[in-house]
């Protein structure tokens, strides 16, 4: 049985025995819990990374029903109040922030109609550069060519050799080794990876695709409907893979763009890919200068109340998975504060 198999099957006992609504009655940790989704759809229904998809549309109100009923969920200004020490309640209570990654089209058509009717609000964290734009990002152009590639077995020898075998390894795995060696921070030509990478699969010429993520339009329609918004930076560049003054730019850009075309002040950043190795103690001490009041990495973690490092504030994936998993999940982090998915 695979690892998620077997997670599965362990949720669905818990759920059955009883043990998750024993821990609904356990004291919550004094936590903020935050909760990152990406695309909410089908992958099936499309062409390129399947590992950004969150949630269907269904299980995803589910999901947001279940979270408003059991735990307290929060919006962006009161999560920043937690992190920053200035909210003062005496009650003990794990908080739940739903944030998304990216800015992708069905973040506005599928996810921000069922926010609204739910009465929760969602953070969604843009790329300046993506905006009501057909681009297909690197992670979705990575996964065209294997998914497309006439050599299911090549080598690729930068940022490091890595030997792929689609045949043996499947789809999946081999899509998650390639993004991974992408991601690294010694990969300091994107495009010649992305060129080389063509090169060894022989995959197809990216199609000509119809708009892929949301407008400016719609962005402030998502403000008035009470979602907030956030920086996912400039490009989408992995940070570590730059320069402190790109960094600078990438950040302090990307803020004043989401300004002028928003009229917001963007308090909250989101690291592109999120991992420890994607961003650096510098990058905190840049994106505190280009006035951030919180900054959040995407690698799970504890964010307990007293204790959350403002430019670090750990969020946690919620992959495409059963309902049954989410709830004891979810139950699991408001008792030990953890943001660590089981």
């Amino acid at each position: 049985m695979l690892i998620s198999g077997k997670r599965e099957f362990l949720a669905r006992a818990l759920q059955w025995s009883g043990a998750t609504e024993l821990m609904r009655v356990l004291p919550a940790r004094d936590s903020l819990l935050v909760l990152n989704y990406h695309r909410i759809g089908n992958p099936a229904d499309d062409i390129f990374d399947p590992g950004v998809f969150s949630a269907t549309a269904e299980e995803f109100e589910k999901q947001v029903s279940y979270l408003k009923r059991r735990l307290d969920v929060v919006t962006l200004d009161e999560a920043l109040a937690i992190i920053d020490g200035s909210a003062r309640e005496p009650k003990k209570r794990c908080r739940v922030l739903i944030t998304f990654d990216d800015g992708y089209l069905d973040n506005y058509e599928v996810a921000f109609p069922i926010l609204r009717s739910l009465g929760v609000q969602g953070v969604f964290f843009l790329v300046a550069d993506f905006m009501g734009s057909t681009c297909v990002p690197w992670w979705d152009e990575i996964a065209y060519l294997l998914r497309t590639a006439r050599n299911k077995r090549f080598s690729l020898d930068y940022p490091a050799a890595l030997e792929v075998d689609l045949d043996r390894d499947g789809f999946t795995a081999s899509l998650r080794a390639v993004i991974h060696l992408f991601r690294r921070a010694q990969n300091q030509d994107t495009t010649g990876f992305l060129r080389s990478l063509a090169d060894r699969t022989q995959g197809d010429a990216l199609p000509s695709c119809a708009r892929r993520f949301l407008s400016w339009d719609e962005a402030r329609e998502m403000l008035a409907g009470g979602m907030a918004i956030g920086s996912h930076t400039q490009s989408h560049h992995v940070l570590s893979q730059l320069s402190p003054e790109k960094q600078a730019e990438e950040l302090s850009h990307s803020r004043a763009i989401l300004r002028d075309r928003l009229g917001i002040a963007a308090d909250a950043l989101a690291y592109p890919v999120g991992v420890q190795s994607s961003f650096t103690e510098a990058t905190r001490s840049i994106a505190r200068d280009a006035g951030y009041r919180a900054a959040f990495s995407y690698y799970g973690g504890k964010n307990l109340v007293g204790s959350i490092n403002a430019f670090d504030v750990k969020r946690n994936t919620v992959d495409y998975q059963s309902l049954n998993r989410f709830f004891v999940q979810t139950s699991i982090s408001r008792v030990t504060g953890s943001s660590h998915w089981p």
